[in-house]
């Protein structure tokens, strides 16, 4: 099930280094959100950035050139649970 409002989200290794990215995404003109990571993704960070998923390949390329620390990148499958993608 497929929705218009649905998101992405980018965990890093720490709060530090996910309000970092925030910057870097927002001096890139790259619409997120910081947003509490949900608990069932495994990281010592509690915060996560949420993006549209046409906006992937702009945060990949941010996260490749600031050489961000990133836990990785996830989405929610049909039964509503967070699964990592590549």
């Amino acid at each position: 099930m497929s929705s218009v409002t649905e998101k992405l989200l980018a965990v890093f290794i720490s709060t530090h280094e996910t309000l970092r990215a925030e910057r870097m995404f927002k001096e890139a003109k790259t619409r997120v959100r910081a947003t509490i990571k949900p608990r069932k993704i495994s990281s010592n960070c509690q915060m996560a950035i949420t993006f549209s998923p046409d906006k992937i390949k702009d945060i990949r390329k941010t996260v490749k050139a600031n050489n961000l620390k990133l836990v990785g990148y996830y989405k929610k499958d049909e039964a509503g649970e967070w699964m990592e993608i590549n």
